[in-house]
């Protein structure tokens, strides 16, 4: 499982001290890379994972230490020989983990509540921790998140020149930095939203390709012209969950990008073909349709004869999924999640 921000503020609501986990760098070969974060609990329980083996038990050790004191750390951890053996792998690498005790409070979860609207409204902005003390012991922060208009919430301990540089969004990637302001330190978190798998139709694969797409860190966009099946009861995890009457509009409203990943699951032929035909005028990181090569070709007729090129419609991953002999809609799901996957990783 993914850690999510969602994740942080539920164990925040619980009332009772945690410790938060995040790889800050990484060099060579390492379990996982930077931005890679784990909740670690009083109890020992975790929450998404740094990597597993030996570095990650040494982690949640030092956690464990720290939760008593409220206290941070920044810790650099290097994959000897030792390590290795006792991770069962040759890496070779080395990482820092920033390892930070979060102590519940009003202030902290208004700051997590307003960092998970931020990114369900699909916007970005950065996580700002004052370090009170220095980074190079133990230390403790102060928390407040800035959204690019400017917005602050939780105590405005950001001198100006840094909070205007947040807001000319001069602070990317996906893992935290330490920035120094003067004699000040801070740690930058900027947000990374996730990318978004936008299913057409919320059916029997459907359902389960939701599921796993919350399972890998995906964030998803149902949609279908039943209500019956397109409910937040039904997909409890999905960022949004749209009924549209007519699926020549079910466009309308969404946001297209580079991120997205569009997978066509409707009842029908017909729906899909509109689908389709409505993907192929925006421009995701993959559109995919469910069906036979039978039923595909019939739909690249159709729409070629209205004008769709030809290299548009073999840009499209149909049948859709890769070829592991997928019959369930689980398995088609896992199949379907796999070629996202594999697509992603080589952009």
């Amino acid at each position: 499982m993914e850690l999510s921000n969602q994740h942080i503020l539920d164990c925040l609501k619980k009332g009772d001290p945690f410790a938060l986990a995040a790889i800050i760098s990484h060099k060579g070969s390492t379990p996982r890379t930077s931005g890679s974060r784990m909740i670690v609990l009083p109890d020992r329980t975790i929450l998404g994972t740094i990597g597993g083996g030996l570095v990650e038990a040494r982690v949640m050790d030092t956690c464990l230490d720290l939760i008593p004191k409220n206290t941070c750390r920044i810790q650099s951890f290097t994959l000897n020989q030792e390590l290795k053996d006792g991770l069962d792998m040759v890496c070779g690498g080395s990482l820092t983990v920033l390892m930070e005790t979060l102590v519940p409070g009003q202030e902290l979860i208004a700051v997590y509540q307003a960092l998970v609207k931020l990114e369900q409204s699909g916007k970005k902005g950065v996580l700002v921790s004052k370090i009170l003390g220095t980074s190079q012991g133990d230390f403790t922060v102060q928390k407040s998140l800035v959204a690019f208009d400017a917005t602050v919430t939780g105590p405005c301990v950001i001198p100006k020149p840094l909070l205007d540089e947040i807001c000319d969004n001069r602070f990317s990637g996906s893992f935290p930095i330490i920035h120094s302001a003067g004699l000040e330190e801070f740690i930058l978190q900027p947000m990374v939203l996730a990318d978004t798998i936008l299913i057409f139709g919320a059916g029997h694969v459907g359902f389960q390709l939701a599921q796993m797409a919350h399972l890998t860190g995906f964030s998803t966009v149902v949609i279908d012209d039943r209500e019956e099946f397109a409910n937040q009861k039904r997909f409890p995890h999905a960022r949004s969950v749209r009924v549209v009457t007519d699926f020549a509009a079910a466009f309308d409203g969404l946001t297209i990008d580079d991120h997205a990943y569009i997978v066509i699951l409707t009842r029908g032929h017909l729906h899909d073909q509109t689908v389709l035909e409505g993907a192929l005028r925006t421009h995701p990181a993959y559109i995919g349709m469910i069906g036979s090569r039978t039923k595909r070709d019939k739909t690249y007729a159709n729409l070629q004869k209205k004008g769709v090129s030809r290299d548009a419609l073999n840009a499209v991953y149909s049948p859709v999924g890769l070829s592991i002999g997928a019959q369930t809609p689980a398995e088609i799901s896992v199949s379907i999640m796999a070629q996202i996957i594999q697509i992603r990783a080589v952009a």
